[in-house]
């Protein structure tokens, strides 16, 4: 039976000739149509600015002529040499060719969709970027994680990644006046130096016009708290990369060796379809040295939780206006389509869309107790309580599942048609 779903679910996606991003009514991803489904070619003038699930800031370049892509780490928690935690690979470049993709089920889906040669660590998984009007995401370069520890704390496992999840904008918003209101927030993050222990994102969050700001925490150590300004007041970042930055910026799980939040808060804020779409991620920080390094994190410091989430209006939405495919990657590193229809929902594998061991199906309910959050619970289970949640902007969506509370599963997906 639930085979049967996920493959009508599946064949009935509706074939909108539609990209996530560039125009329309700012309300409906199905609204704006397009020719094909991303711009019919590319080059280094166009900059794809946003977050990683590693808690980078990144920007990504691709030529579509030349077919060469070129990646600019701006922020990063991410050791440039295994068996070391610092210095990260901040500032540097990782570059290479593309390649068109073939195996996606339709034409238009691999003309727009790239792999990113050389970028991935396990051949079997080639890291690859999906490109729309306005947005790109993927995947990009991953690396090997592993350090001794200080003192016998804040060890971290040998662990391979061979890619990040990624999602990028060409056109972003930099006044945060206009990025003022009152905001549902879902995300995921790991600590490296807790045996990679997972932290869900579930909360409000309200900015202000003057880069203040709340949140309000239904996971993680804050949860059921007062609501609280949990770094300092966002501010365009001195690198220059548009986005708004809050040092000191608290984790979801308590830090391994801090007193103190270390962390930095990066917030990308996407204009796609007259609507903003905040991606925000969260930079750990390490320091095993005794003494201050150059960025004033204090010697002997852990506080290395990253993240990345997604932060959408709280406004009703309607029962049909999310309807159609989107496509992203997830918390386990895999590449998901999302097909919604309706009160139904299905992850695929975009791969292969007709293996109904690799998807999910989900029911969905748009009473919204919380205007523009949907309910989901995964079809036919045996409870009604529901395990999840989808917040829609801008034609993506975030959605975060804990239907496994010690495994929470959390995916970013951009409209594709």
């Amino acid at each position: 039976m639930k085979a049967n779903l996920i493959l009508a679910l599946a064949l009935s996606v509706p074939l909108l000739s539609a990209c996530g991003g560039g125009g329309g009514d700012g309300s409906n991803p199905s609204a704006f149509t397009e020719s094909s489904l991303c711009p019919p070619s590319s080059d280094y003038n166009t900059v794809y600015t946003g977050g990683t699930g590693s808690g980078e800031l990144v920007k990504l370049q691709l030529d579509t002529t030349k077919m060469t892509w070129q990646l600019t780490y701006v922020e990063s928690p991410v050791p440039r040499t295994t068996s070391t935690v610092t210095p990260t690979r901040a500032g540097t470049i990782d570059s290479g060719t593309l390649t068109q993709e073939t195996t996606l089920p339709t034409t238009k889906q691999n003309i727009c969709t790239y792999r990113l040669n050389g970028a991935s660590l396990d051949p079997s998984r080639p890291a690859r970027i999906f490109v729309g009007f306005g947005v790109a995401g993927g995947t990009i370069p991953g690396k090997e994680i592993q350090f001794n520890g200080v003192l016998g704390q804040a060890a971290v496992p040998d662990t391979k990644f061979p890619y990040y999840p990624f999602i990028g904008f060409s056109s972003i918003e930099t006044d945060i006046t206009k990025v003022a209101g009152t905001y549902s927030h879902v995300g995921f993050g790991e600590v490296p130096s807790q045996n990679f222990a997972p932290a869900s994102i579930d909360a409000k969050v309200t900015i202000n016009a003057d880069g203040t700001w709340t949140k309000c925490d239904s996971t993680g150590q804050f949860a059921g708290g007062a609501c609280v300004q949990q770094g300092t007041n966002f501010v365009q970042s001195a690198d220059g990369s548009g986005a708004f930055q809050s040092n000191n910026y608290a984790s979801q799980l308590k830090p391994t060796l801090s007193a103190t939040p270390q962390g930095k808060g990066f917030m990308i804020v996407g204009k796609l379809r007259d609507q903003l779409v905040p991606i925000l991620v969260r930079t750990g920080v390490a320091n095993p040295n005794p003494t201050p390094d150059s960025n004033g994190v204090p010697g002997l410091t852990a506080d290395d939780e990253s993240s990345i989430s997604i932060l959408a209006p709280q406004t009703a939405i309607a029962l049909d206006s999310q309807n159609g495919e989107y496509i992203g990657v997830d918390s386990a590193f895999n590449y998901r389509t999302t097909a919604l229809i309706d009160k139904q929902a299905t992850l695929l594998d975009p791969f292969q869309p007709s293996q109904a061991s690799l998807a999910t199906a989900l029911d969905l309910d748009y009473t919204q107790r919380v205007p523009g959050t949907v309910t989901t619970i995964h079809t036919g289970a045996s409870s009604s309580a529901p395990t999840g949640k989808f917040i829609f902007t801008g034609g993506v969506f975030g959605f975060l599942d804990m239907a496994n509370a010690s495994s929470p599963y959390f995916t970013i997906g951009a409209f594709v048609q």
